[in-house]
């Protein structure tokens, strides 16, 4: 299932709403110790799908799918500010993205902030980039709103001859904050990592097969909020060992799922 800002939203709503139903389907006051279990399962599903669609840049900013080009993102800009004869090498900045983006009469958004890449080439051939972006999208759709607010400082670099693969190191931070009229519920999750050598796989969907990075994450919904902090190594075949509590979670990158490890 690929990630888009499309298809981003139903699938927050779950992190909310299956809170709410829960709590529904409950015939007597929780314990602590069912409130506390509770609590990191509704966190540890929040923030696996945080950082399954912050890296395919559901939320508006660069993906690992964009290999070592722009980020289709920010390509439909027309304020682009361009500091060479080719924007595959040199700078490619945007200091004033506004961008609207409308399906129809039901989901409307604001995209606006900055964007500057510099391209590195060898022989004229793009071999990576360095990026650093802030970009904030606001909009709502029938029942719901949402923020998103997405800061990147990315170094990638190809490490074959056509870039297939390429490895990412950098730091990004991804908050989202949704409320469902609908359904008197809300989410809010504001996440930073910092990664260090990530190898992605093009050939493979992209697969990042080996890195790890650091992770700290606050969040609140109806039942209650949290504040981790832990780890993340990335195993190959679209699937990261989380860990935080002293709990182990596997979580699929395609899907955003995470179950128990």
């Amino acid at each position: 299932m690929k990630l888009t800002l499309r298809n981003a939203l139903p699938m927050l709503m779950v992190v909310a709403i299956s809170y709410s139903a829960c709590k529904k389907s409950e015939n007597k006051p929780s314990t602590s110790t069912t409130t506390t279990n509770a609590s990191v399962e509704v966190a540890s599903s929040a923030i696996a799908k945080n950082l399954a669609q912050s890296l395919a840049g559901s939320f508006g900013g660069a993906s690992v799918k964009d290999g070592v080009n722009p980020s289709a993102n920010f390509s439909t800009s027309t304020k682009l500010k361009i500091q060479s004869n080719d924007y595959h090498c040199g700078f490619y900045v945007d200091s004033s993205l506004n961008l609207n983006f409308n399906q129809g009469d039901t989901l409307k958004a604001l995209k606006t902030g900055g964007v500057s890449y510099f391209f590195v080439c060898n022989n004229s051939k793009t071999i990576g980039y360095d990026l650093v972006d802030s970009v904030k999208t606001v909009g709502s759709g029938p029942g719901y709103s949402f923020t998103y607010a997405i800061v990147q400082n990315y170094s990638v670099r190809g490490l074959n001859t056509n870039n297939s693969n390429f490895s990412l190191n950098g730091t990004m931070k991804a908050f989202t904050d949704n409320e469902y009229t609908k359904y008197k519920t809300f989410s809010a999750v504001h996440n930073t990592y910092k990664f260090t050598n990530l190898y992605v796989h093009g050939d493979d969907n992209f697969d990042i097969t080996s890195g790890d990075a650091t992770f700290e994450s606050t969040g609140k919904t109806n039942g209650g909020g949290w504040d981790y902090s832990g780890t993340l190594h990335f195993l190959g075949n679209h699937k990261v060992q989380m860990t935080f509590l002293n709990h182990q979670y596997l979580v699929d990158m395609i899907t955003g799922e995470v179950k128990p490890n």
